[in-house]
């Protein structure tokens, strides 16, 4: 299932297993996906609202409202509750259409942009030193496909999921609409 999330989303479900097992759950659930992006992307919701939100105060308001805790599963056990899963098939279906509507188009045309750049390099561990690329190079960088990341996660999350998370998001005015229109579209 995670063959088409990046690195950094990969560790976003990481950090929500962690904080799922060291709160005794048995399953990972949408609020453990909230509480890791704002623990790893606090960027994302900079970006979003113009201001930091502070986790901790987040964490105190979905305590309150968090389901008791079921019985704990072996930490190899852990699964995503219904929720969950429908976040991460959104998120997937998220990053392919947000691929489809404003990446693919630019890919045709070939225009390479620095975060073609940005992201070959994080994905080679080195940086790239061409200031006009030869053609075959232009096309080797264009070649990535669609990936799920954070900014679908946090999407994900706010089409599917009714629940604390989501209403904590919604308290400080995090909208889908706005999510999309601010973390996905691009300078047209």
């Amino acid at each position: 299932m995670f063959h088409r999330f990046s690195g950094s989303a990969r560790s976003v479900v990481l950090h929500a297993w962690d904080n799922a097992i060291s709160e005794g759950r048995k399953f990972i659930e949408s609020d453990h996906i909230l509480l890791a992006l704002l623990d790893l992307h606090s960027e994302l919701f900079e970006k979003l609202l113009g201001y930091r939100i502070d986790i901790q105060a987040v964490q105190g308001e979905l305590a309150p409202l968090m389901k008791p805790t079921d019985v704990a599963c072996a930490p190899t056990k852990m699964r995503f509750n219904e929720q969950c899963k429908l976040l991460m098939l959104a998120a997937t279906e998220e990053a392919r259409t947000s691929w489809e509507q404003w990446e693919a188009p630019r890919r045709r045309v070939g225009t390479v942009l620095p975060e073609d750049i940005s992201y070959w390099e994080a994905r080679l561990g080195q940086t790239i030193r061409v200031t006009h690329p030869a053609r075959w190079l232009d096309r080797w960088l264009l070649r990535r496909t669609w990936e799920v990341d954070e900014r679908h996660l946090l999407l994900g999350l706010l089409k599917v999921v009714e629940g604390p998370a989501v209403t904590v998001l919604r308290k400080r005015g995090v909208t889908l609409e706005a999510a999309h229109q601010r973390l996905c579209a691009t300078n047209e």
